[in-house]
């Protein structure tokens, strides 16, 4: 456990650097574009209380399973890297973009069902999944031990890809090949450093 703690800080700026990106990403990828609002169902009285039901299900979980944190962590990078911060990744399918092979091994799944079932049993038709995946991995991250950070929400749920949409880098490329793939996504080296560590 002492292990793992010495990779929070590191934890923590994967999240803001993700953060900041997925925000423009959710912000322009979506036709039209949408405004994120800080605590939009709070602010457009739609559900008011989605942010406290989401960090609820997150310490439900993460009492049993502090592995939850890295494993939403992850899902959220292969969600946002790939077309924006959309949830699309949460969708099944045999050819979905959840089946391809970069995104083997994702977790995390069953807290984003249950968040949503709960919420859905509260706000019905209200908060998108892709709301629910920033809440709920900036709640575990947070309960695991790194800082608190603000996320802007009123995103909209993305569609199906299939899986050749999927092109985050595979773990054997080169520098020069990881780099040329950050700076195709507007981002730099110290933010490629950051997500990759």
């Amino acid at each position: 456990m002492k292990q793992c703690m010495k990779f929070f800080p590191l934890l923590a700026l994967v999240v803001i650097s993700l953060t900041g990106t997925a925000t423009v990403k959710a912000a322009t990828g979506l036709n039209p574009p949408v405004k994120l609002v800080w605590h939009y169902y709070k602010v457009t009285n739609t559900c008011d209380d989605a942010e406290a039901y989401i960090r609820h299900q997150v310490e439900k979980f993460y009492r049993n399973d502090t592995s939850i944190a890295p494993k939403l962590l992850r899902l959220l990078y292969s969600d946002c890297m790939v077309n924006g911060c959309d949830a699309s990744v949460l969708l099944q399918g045999p050819n979905s973009e959840r089946t391809a092979p970069q995104n083997r091994g994702l977790g995390g799944f069953v807290i984003i069902d249950k968040i949503k079932q709960v919420l859905e049993s509260r706000c019905p038709g209200v908060v998108s999944c892709a709301d629910i995946l920033n809440l709920a991995t900036r709640d575990a991250v947070h309960m695991a031990g790194a800082p608190s950070y603000p996320v802007f929400t009123g995103r909209r749920d993305g569609g199906a890809l299939s899986a050749d949409a999927v092109d985050l880098p595979s773990p054997s490329i080169s520098v020069e090949e990881s780099l040329a793939y950050f700076n195709s996504k507007g981002l730099d080296v110290l933010d490629m450093t950051t997500l990759l560590g």
